[in-house]
């Protein structure tokens, strides 16, 4: 029992030691990726156009800049405030997974909230869910087409 406590014990010392806060002025890459500080950070939980994908209108003869409105979008809730970000784990690509906050304003939940991002793929994370359902019950940002 003494040894499984222990291993519990360098687990839980283990993950929090890996856990890493960055903050500072950001850069915004696209709808769901900022730049902190040099390091490059995915906003956990979400998924955003890429800056140069466009997207079809309902009626789908038209198509419009959906990616650069997101990243748009991103750019004006940040503004010049610091960001904050928590990661303990990266992306395939090295990019580190983080939730992020502007001043009192989590990122991700901001972006699904006014509807230009969802959330990503078998995410556990019902606020983003619900933040999601908003937007698409108002018609917000990417409206209720899959992108």
């Amino acid at each position: 029992m003494r040894i499984l406590l222990i291993a519990i014990t360098l687990t839980l010392t283990c993950s929090a030691a890996s856990a890493e806060t960055i903050a500072g002025p950001a850069s915004v890459i696209d709808g769901d990726t900022i730049q902190v500080r040099g390091e490059v950070i995915r906003i956990l939980d979400i998924a955003a156009p890429e800056k140069d994908q466009f997207c079809s209108q309902a009626e789908g003869d038209t198509t419009w800049r959906c990616g650069e409105q997101a990243a748009f979008a991103l750019i004006d809730v940040i503004g010049t405030q610091l960001v904050t970000c928590e990661t303990d784990k990266r992306d395939r690509y090295g990019a580190h997974l983080a939730g992020c906050i502007a001043g009192e304003t989590n990122l991700g939940e901001w972006m699904a909230a006014e509807g230009w991002a969802v959330p990503y793929p078998n995410c556990e994370c019902e606020t983003i869910r619900a933040a999601s359902e908003y937007a698409e019950l108002h018609h917000l940002g990417l409206g209720v087409e899959p992108f």
